[in-house]
């Protein structure tokens, strides 16, 4: 590989974005205050930021400096990246490719992708079939200095077209520019100009092979603990951290005509397996239900009358970690390495005294398991099947970027063999979700890189919205993910909810409604947390992710006024996003964006939708537009009037303008 260039030339038959080919990575980095044994990860785009592949390293001439290569199977595209050893981080200094956004740089490696200026592969997230199927969404980056502009040839077997690209998003070092071009059933043919004198040929992934209910799903979280009691139990306390409330199957069974007059389409529930916490993402049993949630029975009750109701259910598949009680944990407890169970879990490696078990966070006792272990797997595998039939819709993998890409792979083949139309939803944290969507392993994974964008604009107020515009196109482009293929939210139940966070920034006037309305008619499917639809906040929030238990409180049986102006406001919105074709699967165009206000359309197949948000002084905006002259006020949040195409609004309302010609 060269190393002025890092690039693997793309072949002359192109290939599927699923196809890998080896590449060779030889890197050198410097690692200050860094042991000379350290060992060397890799980290970024080729896997995630958190978890780094080793690296074989060898030391320079200069103390601080090594060497690291590896051989890495990867399909075409383009990788940020990173080198790390002793917890210093450090760029490839052989490879002068690199991107930076908010001032953080990366190495950039290029598996046949376009060469300087141009940032740019055949592949995701820079050519994703757009959901609707017609069409093909193209986007490249051009280094600054290298011009403003760029325009995109293409030929197909039977169209030929060239199309100036128009300015969708910007980086540090990086403009860049999108494109839609006609899908088409072979190859098709592209050149950038500027760009290099050579083609680059797109082979489209298949049509979209989402489900019609996941399209338009309407997602509600339900932390199962502390949503609703068994009939006729005590309820309302909070016991406090980690200790049960005694939340029950049948309790949300019971409140499934209230969830389906919401307008909510699928259940997502955590884990309901025998466990060693309330949480239950301590596995003890994975293959049974827990007894106190009223096991099997229950969750044939809660599945049969969901199904009557025209209501799925997706359910949590947790093996990070094991809990007191696992039996190849209990076994290794008392028998060390010496128990045929050792290998199911991570051990520490240190020069210094034995192994040791490996846990989950700052516990001591939830080992982490082995999920490369044929045995591991296996039974992940069997909990796999065992939730689709007993009636299952979906799952989802938690912590979906810690298993091993094969495993996600056959996670999600056998849950579809029983179910075909089944969906397999990633607890994903990194942004680049199109390296598990476009390859098998998940069918939609979760974006909190929204959920921290909205949080700031909306909850804390700390950025503009400009700065959430950008945040936000950068994200789109990151993701390589459209449409269904994102699960969206602004609360969830392992951070502090949305309006807790409001009103700890804005004091107990301001709820967390803004959120929820930016929410329902931004793209992507919608999830809310339990609660959310009575605006339900902690007054003393906690902040440290997976430790929110303020805001796990048990859900009021019976919401307060201002809990039930709140439901009603949620179901409204909710009707409109059932009844407005462009809300759940239009495109999206952001036409204004500065201070408090922001402002962006969605249009699909005719039906044009402008929302209106505004968290600064009042003001008056003038929505004139010469194709769509007519408007009419839809909903609007707070204090909103429409008055021709003047559109005024108070601090701390939205608006949504149904256009017309």
């Amino acid at each position: 590989m060269p190393r002025q260039d890092p690039t693997t030339p793309l072949p002359h038959d192109p290939a599927s974005p699923r196809d890998l080919r080896p590449v060779h990575l030889r890197a050198r980095g410097a690692f200050p205050g860094a042991k000379p044994g350290a060992p060397v990860e890799l980290l970024g785009e080729v896997c995630d930021w958190q978890t780094g592949i080793p690296l074989a390293s060898t030391p320079t001439s200069k103390p601080d400096e090594r060497i690291a290569e590896a051989t890495l199977d990867l399909p075409v595209g383009m990788y940020s990246y990173k080198l790390r050893a002793g917890g210093s981080w450090s760029l490839d200094l052989d490879n002068p490719r690199t991107r930076s956004r908010d001032r953080i740089r990366n190495s950039v490696l290029s598996v046949g992708g376009a060469p300087e200026p141009l940032l740019f592969a055949p592949a995701p997230p820079f050519v994703v079939r757009a959901p609707e199927g017609d069409h093909c969404i193209v986007t490249a980056g051009v280094r600054r200095g290298h011009g403003t502009s760029l325009r995109l040839s293409w030929e197909s077997d039977d169209a030929r077209g060239t199309i100036e690209m128009t300015r969708a998003a910007e980086e540090d070092e990086h403009l860049f520019f999108r494109a839609e071009l006609p899908a088409a059933a072979g190859p098709i043919r592209i050149h950038f100009d500027p760009g290099p004198n050579e083609a680059f040929f797109l082979v489209l992934a298949p049509a979209d092979d989402l489900p019609a209910w996941w399209k338009n799903a309407v997602l509600y979280t339900i932390f199962v603990d502390r949503f609703a009691p068994r009939p006729g139990a005590s309820w309302g306390h909070d016991p406090g951290r980690d200790r049960p409330a005694g939340g029950h199957l049948d309790g949300i069974r019971l409140a499934l005509p209230r969830l389906a007059a919401l307008g909510v389409t699928v259940l997502y529930l955590t884990p309901t397996i025998l466990a060693a916490s309330c949480h239950r993402y301590d596995l003890v049993d994975p293959l049974q239900i827990d007894p106190a949630l009223g096991g099997e029975p229950a969750f044939e009750r809660l599945a049969a009358e969901a199904r009557a109701r025209g209501i799925r259910i997706l359910v949590d598949l947790a093996f990070s970690h094991a809990g007191r009680g696992f039996p190849p944990y209990e076994d290794v407890r008392a028998r060390g390495l010496g128990s045929p169970f050792a290998p199911w879990f991570h051990w520490t490696t240190s020069s210094r005294g034995a192994p040791k078990l490996r846990h989950y966070g700052r516990r001591k006792d939830a080992p982490l398991l082995n999920l490369a272990h044929p045995e591991v797997r296996a039974l992940v595998l069997s909990a796999t099947s065992r939730w689709a039939k007993r009636g299952a819709s979906g799952l989802r993998l938690d912590m979906a970027a810690e298993v091993p890409h094969d495993l996600a792979v056959s996670i999600r083949d056998t849950f579809r063999r029983e179910i075909p139309d089944a969906v397999v939803l990633g607890e994903l944290v990194p942004a680049h979700a199109h390296r598990w969507t476009s390859r098998g392993a998940l069918d939609c994974a979760t974006d909190f890189g929204f959920h921290d964008v909205l949080v700031d604009f909306l909850a804390k107020r700390a950025i503009p919205a400009e700065f959430a515009a950008q945040r936000l196109a950068l994200l789109d482009l990151d993701r390589g993910a459209p449409g269904a293929r994102s699960l969206r939210f602004v609360s969830t139940h392992d951070h502090p909810r949305f309006t807790s966070i409001a009103r700890k920034h804005g004091g107990p006037s301001r709820s967390g409604l803004l959120g929820l309305f930016v929410l329902l008619t931004w793209p992507g499917v919608p999830s809310l947390l339990y609660g959310e639809e009575y605006d339900l906040f902690a007054e003393t929030p906690v902040a440290e992710p997976e430790d929110v238990w303020p805001d796990r409180m048990p859900l009021p049986l019976r919401p307060d006024s201002a809990g039930e102006r709140a439901f009603s406001i949620v179901r409204s919105l909710l009707t409109l996003r059932a009844s407005h074709p462009a809300l759940g699967r239009g495109a999206l165009e952001i036409l204004f964006a500065e201070g408090g206000l922001f402002l962006f359309r969605r249009t699909h197949e005719g039906e044009v939708l402008d929302v209106a948000v505004n968290v600064a002084s009042p003001v008056d905006m003038d929505l004139e537009d010469d194709e769509f002259p007519v408007a009419s006020l839809l909903f609007a949040l707070g204090e909103a009037r429409l008055s021709g195409q003047t559109l005024t609004l108070a601090t701390d309302a939205a608006a949504l303008v149904l256009r017309a010609r």
